[in-house]
């Protein structure tokens, strides 16, 4: 706790600091990536960056060109809120916390289908390409009044590119631990009609992934992946418009035996995630969109305990937008969802469906705004759910606003909660949440910033009970924090701040939930010097602890990347990550030995676009 209020009286000072910037913006009238009118999908009804009241995050395709990324996690990161904890570098499993939330509490959607693991319970964000995609956004707090299960942190949303700006790119990367990549992506047409196929190859001997060198662990392990994208864009009149995203990966990932012996251990996965979409207009306040969705998720591992676990998810989804005013959408919509999977054990029940019915309302009073929404769902498997959330906000002055929000939010039991040998227990509840926010928005100038303090209560936790060896809701947790949001221009230089602190606890034992740092702090700089653009990137923590309490020391990272534009169409991307070579921990193997991390990493880009 002593962390927290360090943290906080430091965020407060660098806060008060910023708010009090008075026009720092250059002359040249250069801007960062944040356009305050760019509608954030996610949240439906219209919604701009520059006025939703829930917290959010977007990072455009020049965003995430310019980050140089080795994943999406490793991107997700450089949110303030967001923490990560994988299991020895590229292509391990990796759980992504958003305001210490975990994985399976986060729902992840590509192109707006649901995607992930139905016996896991979540998504395998490492898995998909960072390459494939134009834009990413993140929407904080919770969702289920919308979305349903696993948006009791939030919602994560990957939207594959379409192909809409003709563009074709050709690339070739080289980078430490033997890394190799190539990429071609053809881009066709106009904003009407377009096409979009690409596809991504990545190999790394990677490295070992744990402190273990007993057995025949004392190796590196490999990571390869290829993936295929395509997407189309097809205009059928002035008022119906079809598109077709899909995103297919196949990648091989190595990893240590953490009982000592053996050799070969690797996890072969699969993921494909197909989403069709048409939308009509029937007038300039009426719209209606469906979706249909296929997804399919494989998991084949060969170990001393081989496995396979495969994932078929069919979705439906309907909705109606009507702007009722000037200053009102009503958002209304059915959604379906039926899930199969297939496994080397013996599910008793391979099958569930789920059925809901939603609505949202967004409308504005004069300096009032306020978005509620309302959902329900009917799960063959768990019963029905009602969730729901409200938001207001309230512009204090010009460039000052307030906002305010309560939800609730639920998780959906797994299949191996309800179902596996052994271990399932069908009669599991699903994990049910509380959340309260308030935040400070504002904007000076060319500085735009946003403090948000939260409050989440999770009840029904999943767990294991020791006296009947089954699953159980056992367990809750709190967990309130402190975010920070600051990006501003000073002459040349785009800088931005992300930091938080959080006190995630086990209310029964009243012990700090593991894999969760309690402060984190995010700093970049960018500039354009004419052909040449130089990135800057400090991402420091302290206060994680993993295995019920271990102490794990806190770090800092301190990465550099750079683009050159050789010519119009030839561009040279290099970075240097981690460049003092940190030895740090994010996660523990077990109580005597730890998941290795990537030190110094380097990685060069020829990148060819015409």
């Amino acid at each position: 706790m002593t962390h927290n209020i360090k943290s906080a009286i430091a965020i407060a000072c660098v806060l008060s600091f910023v708010a009090n910037i008075n026009d720092v913006g250059a002359s040249n009238g250069h801007q960062t990536s944040i356009d305050k009118d760019e509608i954030v999908v996610t949240a439906k009804g219209l919604q701009s960056l520059g006025d939703i009241i829930n917290t959010a995050h977007v990072f455009t395709e020049q965003d995430i060109i310019a980050a140089q990324a080795k994943s999406i996690p490793a991107l997700l990161e450089r949110i303030g809120g967001i923490s990560i904890s994988d299991s020895g570098g590229r292509g391990s499993t990796t759980g992504v916390f958003v305001r210490g939330i975990s994985s399976s509490q986060t729902i992840v959607l590509i192109d707006g289908v649901r995607v992930g693991s139905a016996t896991l319970g979540a998504a395998a964000l490492n898995s998909y390409p960072i390459e494939a995609l134009e834009r990413i956004e993140v929407l904080k707090g919770p969702f289920s009044g919308v979305y349903g299960a696993d948006a009791v942190g939030g919602v994560i949303q990957l939207f594959t590119k379409k192909g809409e700006n003709a563009e074709k790119v050709i690339s070739a990367s080289v980078g430490s631990d033997s890394l190799s990549e190539a990429s071609v992506a053809l881009g066709f047409g106009d904003e009407r009609n377009s096409l979009h196929i690409s596809a991504q190859r990545e190999e790394t001997d990677g490295i070992d992934r744990t402190s273990i060198l007993t057995g025949a662990n004392n190796d590196e392990d490999a990571f390869e992946e290829t993936a295929f994208s395509l997407g189309g864009k097809l205009s059928l009149g002035d008022k119906t418009v079809a598109r077709l995203n899909v995103l297919a990966t196949d990648s091989t990932v190595e990893f240590d035996n953490l009982f000592g012996n053996g050799a070969g251990n690797q996890t072969e996965n699969e993921t494909l995630s197909t989403a069709l979409n048409v939308t009509h207009r029937f007038n300039d306040r009426v719209r209606w969109s469906t979706t249909l969705g296929f997804n399919e998720d494989e998991a084949i591992t060969s170990s001393s305990f081989p496995s396979s676990f495969v994932t078929n998810r069919d979705s439906l989804g309907t909705e109606v937008e009507i702007q009722a005013t000037d200053a009102t959408i009503i958002t209304a919509g059915l959604d379906y969802y039926e899930e199969d999977i297939e496994s080397s054990n013996d599910f008793p029940v391979t099958n569930r469906d789920n059925t809901a019915i939603f609505a949202q309302l967004q409308t504005r009073a004069g300096a009032l705004g306020l978005v509620a929404s309302l959902r329900s769902d009917d799960n063959s498997a768990y019963g029905s759910e009602t969730n729901g959330s409200i938001a207001i906000g309230y512009e204090l002055s010009d460039g000052l606003r307030a906002n305010a929000s309560y939800g609730t939010a639920f998780v959906a039991p797994s299949f191996n909660f309800l179902y596996f040998p052994f271990f399932g227990n069908p009669d599991i509840l699903p994990e049910e949440s509380e959340n309260v926010e308030i935040s400070l928005a504002g904007s000076v100038g060319a500085t735009t910033w946003r403090i948000a303090a939260y409050h989440t209560d999770v009840e029904n936790l999943f767990s294991f009970n020791p006296n009947t060896f089954l699953a159980a809701n056992i367990g809750e947790a709190e967990l309130q924090g402190l975010e920070v949001q600051v990006q501003t221009q000073v002459s040349d230089w785009s800088l931005g701040l992300q930091a938080d602190v959080l006190d995630a606890e086990n209310k029964v034992t009243g012990d700090q939930l593991d894999d969760r740092p309690e402060s984190t702090l995010s700093l970049n700089a960018s500039r354009d010097f004419g052909a040449l653009k130089l990135g800057f990137d400090l991402r420091a923590e302290t206060g994680r602890v993993d295995r019920g309490g271990t102490e794990i020391a806190g770090f800092g990272l301190f990465d550099i990347s750079a683009v050159y534009n050789v010519s119009d169409n030839v561009s040279i991307l290099a970075n240097l990550d981690n460049i003092f070579d940190k030895d740090y921990t994010v996660n523990l193997a077990s109580s005597t030995d730890r998941f290795n991390t990537e030190g110094r990493q380097a990685k060069v880009t020829l990148r060819y676009s015409f």
